[in-house]
């Protein structure tokens, strides 16, 4: 059984190192094809570029430390939403569907993004009511800790055991 693990292990190793591969593919054709320079960044395959950065919207459902944990293990982040231009490039591609964000107050109880950067409340973008640490959800203890997109690109607070797809960020790759 320890070789079958070992084994599955050294494939996902290789599968990875594939797709960094392809990655590096990509942006190589991109440079080619553009004469020498990539004029927007490049971004893996299935990730969509604006500003500076990569973003992933992803197509499964997933609870929120499990989405924090498979952006992380893609060089990326959930989503981080400073810049106007960068929530509305997100909610425009997000409307219609929850999505996890990488905003959240379990760990102190100040609303913070995933690197640690204080939020600054602004209540234009939050749900009207919003957040409100409801605790009646009957997920388990604790009340609605994480952040996500409703369908109208405003944020909500839910249990972060809940299951939704969710949106990475990453730096684009340059030159």
């Amino acid at each position: 059984m320890c070789s079958s693990v070992s084994e599955a292990l050294k494939q996902l190793a290789t599968l990875d190192t594939i797709s960094r591969t392809v990655a590096n593919l990509k942006c190589s054709l991109e440079r080619f094809i553009n004469n020498g320079s990539v004029s927007d960044g490049c971004c893996p395959l299935g990730w969509e570029f604006s500003r500076s950065s990569c973003y992933f919207f992803s197509k499964t459902s997933s609870s929120w430390p499990d989405a924090r944990d498979w952006c992380n293990g893609h060089e990326s982040h959930l989503v981080i939403l400073v810049h106007d231009d960068d929530w509305d490039f997100v909610t425009g591609r997000s409307s219609g569907t929850f999505y996890w964000v990488g905003l959240t107050d379990e760990k102190t109880g100040q609303w913070e993004w995933v690197n640690h950067t204080p939020y600054t409340m602004n209540r234009r973008r939050w749900k009207p009511g919003q957040p409100d640490g409801w605790t009646n959800h009957g997920l388990g203890p604790g009340d609605e800790d994480c952040a996500h997109l409703h369908y109208d690109g405003r944020l909500n607070d839910l249990h972060c055991s809940s299951r939704m797809r969710f949106i990475c960020q990453r730096h684009s790759q340059h030159s």
